[in-house]
């Protein structure tokens, strides 16, 4: 299993949540994003407004997960956000304590 975390605009959310039903993605977690950039490509929080998206996929459908967004969160300009994939060893049920891989994963996505 993979976990596909994204930082979009926030203006773009929308898009970005349509595309993702669209191909089948059941549901998502969603957190407003405040963040201070650092170095020489910095600008003020306020600048762009970003939310942060989660969700948790099988191997094989993280590629069409991560075009999905790529595709309705661009906009062409700094601040677009990014994608961060991972590896997700296990999951667990807090209720019943038990190892539950089934509790992150989604039906196989549509084309």
């Amino acid at each position: 299993m993979k976990k596909v975390e994204a930082e979009v605009r926030k203006e773009r959310f929308p898009e970005v949540d349509f595309a993702l039903k669209r191909i089948g993605v059941p549901g998502l977690t969603v957190a407003e994003e405040q963040r201070a950039g650092r170095g020489m490509w910095s600008y003020p929080v306020e600048s762009v407004k970003h939310v942060i998206l989660t969700v948790v996929v099988d191997d094989d459908a993280v590629s069409k997960v991560v075009e999905s967004i790529r595709g309705s969160a661009h906009t062409g300009s700094w601040g677009d956000g990014r994608i961060a994939v991972s590896t997700v060893d296990d999951a667990f049920d807090i209720g019943s304590g038990r190892s539950d891989r089934n509790e992150l994963t989604m039906p196989a996505l549509s084309s």
